[in-house]
């Protein structure tokens, strides 16, 4: 049986840490929020590689006197809490008293510090929990906090962090969220010499949000303001039309605490529900104040996860404070009206391109003009149609009068019937040589087929309809489309010929801190797809063009949507191109009752039976069935 032991001082403190720093974004935000509990109002932090190699915290605030800064670095040493009691009415960020005794036991740290009644600073230096050297130094007011060559000591925690871009990522992330939570602090980020985030101290939130998520964002936000009881909501909701491909844009704050609680999402969520898409999520900066303690935030060694004594008055709160603020004002987007499309004769067939949409910035203004436009058309057919069938009606009349005057004319053979009842086939195509697998034994999808293909129509405004020798065929629209619009993108990027949509104007975003990390990390991805992208200064950018096959979507959403989801999973945008394609294909591709023309529809045909895999969509759905005329028969009982 092994022996029971006591560890010694220096494994306890590196499990004891490993609990509490898992990546330079944990000491970052232990520093940062000592900083704020000292009243600073002017907090800067700069990192080298990702934070691995350094950080430096710097802060104006009430400072530490030298005769406790040795104190400072021992385990559960504190000087927010000084019984079990103050756990339940917590007003300050920390109270643990771990965060130093932490750092200190997987690096090197060096702290110099001063308060106002002291002349003169202290310097403390202290590497792997041992002291190294302390005295006297000359300093301003506040403390100054360097911490480097994280986990030096503890290499296998070293190898398990990523790279210093997506470090640094996580970081910018946390400065944007606290810096929402304290509008008041002047806050300063930069990274290997670059600045990355700043704010003056004197915005309110809103302007917080102007820096960190752009114009756009910032001129689409309703103020949320309601107080039950002793909780008070304030903060701002996006509007249905601004929202994310993940929940990266939902934000909340307790007592000035940046939380994750499923429930407060979840209250958002429901607010929005009936107003955005499906798998849209909405863009909320709420800051919840309530008595201390009717929140519990002493649930994890992050602090950033709390329990609520009566979650139905939360969550009542917050769904009530988003709702009203959405509906205070009408939700009819606000938005430039495209130049009138030249007036010419048209078919019935309702051709999407006939609306500039690159003139409209919100994809959906652009569906509900066009659903005007198909809507106006169909009046136009239906009294065409009337008008036809009237006509129709009265040849119908005049032939019966004329047919009683006229002797019968002998039956025709079945063969002149067929002589004189040709059938109008697809015109033929170019036949290009092309090797594929195929589902069907008779290889019926294959470009030297084209010629026997014989389009019969459309039925629901989804199906096409074919006859091929034996065989009747029913094509669905959408599938097609989007099996072309994917083997398309896919064959470019397999040659390196990714072509591009020239966008006139070009589209100017501001991006947030992580999406600004996610793109460097991913130029080069970008460029192969065939975004032409540059940089503006600071976070600004202007896209000048999106992959050419896929010009028919929202190019803010598409590239956006890109960002957040690649950000979102933490990988390459090259490693997760496959799924991606295949999404924006299917949302390129048309739908489903959308109108397309006979002439269209011969085109996607056309270019089906090209393809090297021209039975399933990239999601696994046939492109087509079939039933032969045996079955059809069977089906009429014609044959028994």
């Amino acid at each position: 049986m092994p022996q029971i032991r006591i560890l010694d001082e220096q494994t306890i403190d590196q499990i004891a840490a490993g609990e509490v720093i898992e990546r330079p974004l944990s000491v970052v935000k232990e520093l940062v929020e000592n900083a704020l509990d000292a009243g600073a109002d002017q907090i800067s932090v700069e990192l080298l590689g990702g934070g691995i190699d350094q950080i430096r915290v710097t802060d104006n605030g009430c400072g530490i006197p030298a005769d406790q800064v040795q104190i400072a670095f021992f385990r559960h040493a504190t000087s927010k809490i000084e019984s079990a009691e103050d756990l339940f009415a917590l007003k300050s960020l920390g109270f643990r008293g771990e965060a130093l005794s932490s750092i200190a036991a997987v690096a090197k740290v060096e702290l110099v510090t001063r308060t106002k009644d002291s002349l003169a600073g202290f310097r403390y230096l202290i590497e792997g929990g041992v002291e190294m050297e302390s005295g006297d130094v000359a300093a301003p007011l506040g403390t100054s906090f360097t911490v480097r060559d994280l986990f030096y000591n503890t290499p296998v925690r070293r190898k398990f962090l990523k790279s210093a871009q997506t470090e640094t990522s996580y970081v910018v992330t946390l400065m944007e969220q606290l810096s929402l939570s304290r509008p008041g602090v002047a806050m300063r980020l930069s990274t290997d010499g670059k600045l990355r985030l700043q704010t003056s101290g004197s915005y309110g939130m809103k302007d917080i949000i102007y820096t960190l998520f752009g114009r756009e964002v910032a001129s689409h936000l309703r103020p949320v303001d309601l107080k039950t009881g002793d909780m008070e909501l304030s903060g701002f909701v996006g509007e249905p039309s601004i929202n994310r491909g993940n929940r990266g844009g939902e934000l909340c704050f307790v007592n000035g605490r940046f939380v994750k609680n499923p429930m407060m999402m979840k209250a958002i969520e429901q607010a929005y529900h009936g107003l955005t898409m499906q798998h849209k999520f909405p863009v909320a900066v709420l800051q919840l104040t309530m008595d201390a303690s009717q929140v519990d935030v002493n649930v994890h060694p992050q602090k950033t996860e709390v329990r609520f004594r009566s979650e139905k008055e939360v969550f009542d709160i917050i769904y009530r404070g988003v709702r009203e603020a959405l509906y205070a004002q009408d939700l009819i987007p606000a938005e430039e009206t495209p130049a009138p499309a030249k007036k010419e004769e048209k078919s019935s067939s309702y051709v999407r391109e006939e609306i500039d949409y690159r003139t409209v910035r919100d994809r959906r203004l652009f569906d509900t003009l066009f659903d005007r436009e198909i809507a106006r058309r169909r009046e136009e057919d239906a009294e065409a149609a009337a008008v036809a069938e009237r006509d129709k009606e009265q040849l119908r009349e005049t032939e019966a009068q004329n047919a009683a005057d006229v002797p019968e004319k002998p039956e025709e053979s079945k063969e002149e019937t067929e002589k004189t009842a040709s059938p109008v086939t697809l015109p033929t195509p170019l036949i290009v040589e092309t090797q594929q697998q195929t589902l069907f034994e008779e290889k019926i999808i294959q470009p030297k087929n084209l010629s026997s293909f014989r389009l019969l129509g459309q039925i629901f405004k989804t199906y096409w309809l074919i006859e091929y020798e034996g065989w009747f065929l029913i094509a669905d629209q959408h599938a097609v489309h989007e099996k072309i619009l994917y083997e398309r993108t896919m064959r470019s990027l397999a040659k390196k010929e990714a072509t591009s949509q020239m966008l006139l104007p070009p589209l100017i975003l501001s991006l947030t801190g992580a999406q600004q990390e996610t793109l460097e990390r991913n130029a080069e991805a970008f460029e192969q797809l065939g975004f032409e992208i540059s940089e503006l200064g600071g976070r600004e950018i202007r896209v000048d063009a999106v992959p050419g096959n896929l010009f028919s979507l929202s190019a803010r959403d598409l590239f956006i949507e890109m960002l957040d989801e690649i950000g979102e999973q933490r990988a390459t945008a090259l490693s997760t191109i496959d799924a991606k394609v295949a999404t924006m294909s299917c949302k390129a591709a048309v739908k489903g009752n959308d109108p397309l023309a006979f002439e269209e529809a011969e085109v996607l045909i056309r270019e089906l039976l090209t393809l090297q895999n021209p039975y399933t969509c990239p999601h696994g759905r046939p492109t087509m069935i079939r039933m032969s005329r045996t079955e059809l028969e069977k089906k009429f009982k014609r044959i028994v």
